[in-house]
């Protein structure tokens, strides 16, 4: 039975498929599956999946009609027989000594989560420098909610390749279905469960900067839609009474930083899709301002300022 099981969700992704691929073979952790999801891709992902399929058992290969990458994760997932569970987008990369250690770290403190960080570029090829595990540091904490700031070195980031879960920790949380920027709702919902929580600053992911990636798209109103999901899929988490002082720390920490991403992108879209993107985007601030999730603490001044006049301007 594997320890680990790699959960890789394939979409037009053929120019880094065997990068990412030849990443999980260059694993000095040995007890892992790698369960391949190709979702309907249409260029080469497929035939690729197969040849590493053939040569290796410990690739295991879904082949589905396209259903995007939450259920991509999602079904795959659900054939996970490892104890822990690694997302890795197929665009990117894994340091060959990633399993060992998040793994390890996992061990040593009998934790259900463990959280590292990445390099980031758009390289074909990533320079690896190999770690000393005796000379990683580490934070662990019980509630690990309180390390999503940025201003903290032992910082938490909202996406799923930097962490490593204990395959119970993710019992009943699955990806939210037909949404872009789906990791950010999964990982505060996996917080929310104050799971025991290894942190460290160490590099153990490789992220590429594609072009084609759903985070560099062109501007939509779906996409400013699509974060009003996530974040009222979170707040309705942690609304509750026992989450008062998680959700406050929310409110001065996260929302303004995924405000300002949702701004930018209104800001940078086209003339056709811009006025559009702040109509959506104004009805997300009426909706998040009533439920008292905007305040001036932790925005910067002039956005703040932004928000409470397209707030204004929809109640007049």
């Amino acid at each position: 039975m594997p320890k680990v099981s790699i959960i890789i969700p394939c979409y037009k992704v053929e120019k880094y498929l065997k990068r990412c691929l030849d990443s999980v073979l260059a694993q000095t952790f040995c007890e892992w599956e790698a369960i391949c999801v190709n979702d309907g891709s249409p260029d080469e992902c497929g035939n690729i999946l197969d040849e590493y399929a053939k040569c290796d058992y410990r690739f295991k290969v879904i082949h589905q009609e396209n259903q995007g990458l939450s259920m991509a994760r999602n079904n795959g997932k659900k054939l996970a027989t490892g104890d822990y569970i690694y997302f890795l987008d197929s665009d990117d990369a894994m340091h060959p000594q990633l399993l060992e250690i998040a793994y390890g770290l996992a061990q040593k403190h009998n934790a259900e989560l463990v959280c590292f960080n990445t390099y980031k570029g758009n390289k074909e090829k990533f320079e690896i420098n190999e770690i000393n595990p005796s000379k990683i540091k580490t934070k662990v904490t019980n509630n690990p909610i309180f390390l999503g700031s940025r201003k903290e070195k032992y910082s938490i980031h909202y996406n799923v390749w930097t962490k490593l879960y204990k395959k119970e920790l993710l019992n009943g949380l699955d990806f939210i279905s037909g949404i872009h920027f789906e990791d950010y709702p999964h990982t505060y919902a996996v917080l929310a469960r104050k799971p025991k929580t290894v942190v460290t600053p160490t590099k153990m992911h490789f992220y590429t900067d594609n072009g084609e990636s759903i985070s560099n798209k062109k501007g939509n109103p779906k996409q400013i839609r699509d974060y009003h999901v996530g974040i009222n899929s979170i707040y309705e988490i942690y609304k509750t009474p026992e989450l008062k002082k998680e959700l406050s720390f929310l409110k001065r920490n996260f929302i303004p930083n995924i405000l300002k991403h949702q701004l930018g992108r209104c800001n940078r879209s086209d003339d056709t899709n811009k006025p559009l993107m702040f109509e959506e985007f104004t009805k997300e601030l009426v909706d998040l301002n009533n439920k008292g999730l905007i305040s001036w603490r932790g925005h910067k001044l002039s956005r703040y300022l932004t928000y409470k006049k397209l707030i204004k301007g929809a109640k007049q």
